[in-house]
């Protein structure tokens, strides 16, 4: 399932999302939570690598962002709603 993701899961994704250096969001006016939908027109959103969809094939089409603190954020690309926060 989509969030039912292990400890182990979750810190092998962020250490692969660290890696890929993409440009943090650093405003964002709407709320951090997951099942928020994301305004498409606000925030640039990234294909997951394929590693992290081999780690968890159920992202095979999901997409994410990463804020300024760190926060890596992943969402639902058919909703636009974030599933999962990773810190």
């Amino acid at each position: 399932s989509i969030t039912n993701v292990t400890v182990e899961q979750k810190t092998e994704i962020t250490n692969v999302i660290r890696e890929t250096k993409i440009t943090p969001v650093d405003r964002v006016d709407f709320d951090i939570s997951v099942g928020i939908e994301v305004p498409r027109h606000k925030v640039r959103l990234h294909r997951l690598p394929p590693r992290i969809v081999k780690i968890v094939p159920a992202y095979e089409t999901y997409e994410y962002f990463v804020l300024a603190d760190g926060r890596i954020v992943i969402v639902d690309p058919d909703t636009l709603k974030i599933v999962i926060i990773l810190t």
